[in-house]
């Protein structure tokens, strides 16, 4: 039921963590020598309120609004998209006011042509399929606002490690972006060079980026651009980023409260860096600046523009959008996360410092997020 193909399932073994309203049962051998998975016990409780769940929520935002959400991002981003196909089937058995159907986990093939762009380069870190889920909602009738009614809702997963602006084609028909750029990057070296693609600069990368989302939403109806935060990171160092035979440390790197409030870790300080170069902002919720309005050139090819990639792919038709003025300007919402992970004993492994455990309440808190962002735009 949990099954994923990142992180420990089931809570990281910590008692604490363990999913809610579970019981975890040991393996069964089912053959001499080998077990099964891990299986949950879940207890129905008649009682509980469907709507509870924040990933119910967002999916119901989703769904009567017609809008397909779209993560974009490395493997943390497929972490999220995974999590939550995960909190919807806790849902399926956790309540009964709602018949929750994931569908099961399609891969839509990816087919680059002339016209459509073709990769820099290949190999693991390409995007070869997209994954995608469709979720749908009944009601019963004890719901007086949609009782009989059932909606529905897809998410999908777009493999992006590193900017690619190549991958954006397939992404037109979304109405929710999620990007972020980060762990591909080096933390600490000067310009934060990827580990990918000719070595870019992350500052350059996440202009192309910015430009990217703004003219999403300025080119269409019905579009939300989210910038989600990266993660902290707990290498056994000063200040927390990987470095190489270097295991986890079990001790928080954020800052305290009473402090400058800067970002946790240096991805997050140069995001901040760049969206008060790129954008204004408004203060929001605890004074936190949630909501960006960046004007951008989106024929820019000072660096590596979705324009400047089709200019060198000679992709006349997908060029001819770009005529006319160049300027445009749009908002772009900032999923700030870092904190709520800053929790050491949450990672996958005494090796791995950048990838979380499935940890439901953890993730469902993070959905919540989202959809308190998501609020006023759907």
């Amino acid at each position: 039921m949990y099954k994923s193909k990142l992180g420990n399932q089931c809570g990281c073994a910590i008692k604490e963590f363990k999913p809610s309203l579970s019981m975890w049962l040991p393996a069964v051998s089912t053959i001499s020598g080998s077990q099964s998975p891990p299986r949950a016990n879940i207890h129905h409780d008649t009682n509980t309120n469907a709507t509870a769940s924040p990933s119910i929520r967002l999916i119901q935002r989703l769904a009567k609004a017609n809008q397909t959400l779209c993560f974009a991002g490395d493997s943390i981003d497929f972490q999220f998209y995974d999590a939550l196909r995960n909190n919807l089937n806790r849902q399926k058995s956790l309540q009964n006011q709602i018949n929750v159907t994931v569908g099961s986990n399609r891969q839509i093939p990816v087919n680059y042509t002339n016209e459509t762009g073709r990769p820099q380069y290949t190999g693991f870190m390409s995007m070869n399929i997209i994954e995608e889920t469709v979720v749908s909602l009944e009601y019963n009738n004890t719901d007086h606002n949609y009782a009989g009614q059932t909606h529905t809702s897809v998410f999908r997963y777009f493999k992006t490690y590193g900017w690619s602006p190549w991958n954006t084609v397939f992404m037109q028909d979304c109405n929710v972006v999620i990007l972020n750029l980060g762990l591909h990057y080096d933390a600490r070296n000067e310009g934060m060079l990827g580990t990918h693609w000719g070595r870019p600069k992350l500052m350059d990368d996440f202009r192309a980026a910015i430009t990217y989302l703004v003219d999403f939403v300025a080119s269409g109806e019905n579009r939300t651009a989210v910038w989600r935060s990266a993660l902290p990171q707990h290498f056994n160092n000063f200040d927390g980023h990987y470095e190489r035979d270097t295991k986890c440390v079990l001790k928080p790197i954020h800052l305290p409260l009473n402090s400058s409030n800067e970002p946790i870790q240096n991805y997050n300080k140069a995001y901040k860096t760049g969206f008060n170069e790129m954008c204004d902002s408004k203060p929001q919720s605890c004074g936190h600046r949630l909501e960006h309005t960046c004007t951008v050139d989106r024929n820019s090819i000072e660096y590596r523009t979705v324009y400047k990639f089709l200019l060198e792919n000679n992709c006349t038709e997908r060029l001819e959008r770009y005529a006319g003025n160049s300027s445009v300007t749009g908002n772009i919402l900032r999923w700030n996360i870092a904190d709520m992970f800053d929790v050491p004993t949450w990672h996958h492994s005494s090796g791995d410092c950048s990838h979380y455990c499935y940890v439901p309440p953890l993730y469902e808190a993070a959905f919540e997020r989202l959809d308190l962002l998501l609020m006023d735009y759907l």
